[in-house]
């Protein structure tokens, strides 16, 4: 019974989930294709210009990488930060492009960091960016974008309809919570492997 139970949840989960993708496809189509463009960009910027950036040790004051649980408060705070400015630029039309160019700059950020650990630490750098932290930071921020996407379809549903007031509370404490774990995974695994190197945006 209580197996039941649990697949029906994780049913209406995903049937929920597939049904909101496909109500925002278009803007999620364009928000996720301006913050690629960004990420693309940030690569771009540093590989073209490398003589600009010190190297060695000195790149992880630079590119903004920290080490130890430090980071994971500051990753938090920075998690809390673009949700609350997502979630405030999304209550109207005309200010949801403000989160859309915060999300792109943080595409930016997270391609720019990228090339910036790989030239600071080489193969050691480029295995940690492709085992670890793309992976992880594409996830929290594929998420961001969700988040963002989902709370302006709220905003106008609510706008409609009203009553959506739990459905917001929901959807930002849903998504805190995945990005926080997402957040704790890329710690730990930079901890037991690369204790000296992680990411921070």
């Amino acid at each position: 019974m209580r197996n039941y139970k649990t697949r029906s949840v994780v049913g209406q989960f995903k049937s929920s989930f597939a049904q909101k993708c496909s109500e925002c496809k278009w803007l999620l189509i364009i928000v996720l294709s301006i913050t690629l463009v960004c990420f693309i960009g940030g690569i771009v910027v540093f590989a073209s210009t490398p003589e600009c950036y010190p190297g060695g040790e000195y790149i992880l004051t630079f590119a903004g990488v920290r080490g130890g649980f430090g980071a994971f408060f500051s990753r938090t705070l920075s998690i809390v930060v673009v949700m609350g400015v997502s979630f405030a630029c999304s209550l109207t039309v005309w200010t949801m492009p403000l989160a859309v160019i915060l999300l792109g700059f943080r595409g930016y950020l997270l391609g720019f960091n990228i090339a910036a650990l790989c030239a600071g630490f080489g193969m050691s750098g480029l295995l940690n960016a492709i085992l670890i932290v793309i992976p992880c930071q594409l996830c929290m921020l594929a998420a961001l974008i969700l988040f963002l996407c989902f709370s302006t379809k709220t905003s106008i549903y609510c706008k409609k309809f009203g009553n959506g007031g739990r459905s917001r509370w929901k959807t930002i404490l849903c998504f805190f919570l995945v990005l926080v774990i997402l957040n704790l995974i890329e710690t730990l695994l930079l901890l037991t492997f690369s204790a000296k190197v992680i990411l921070v945006i």
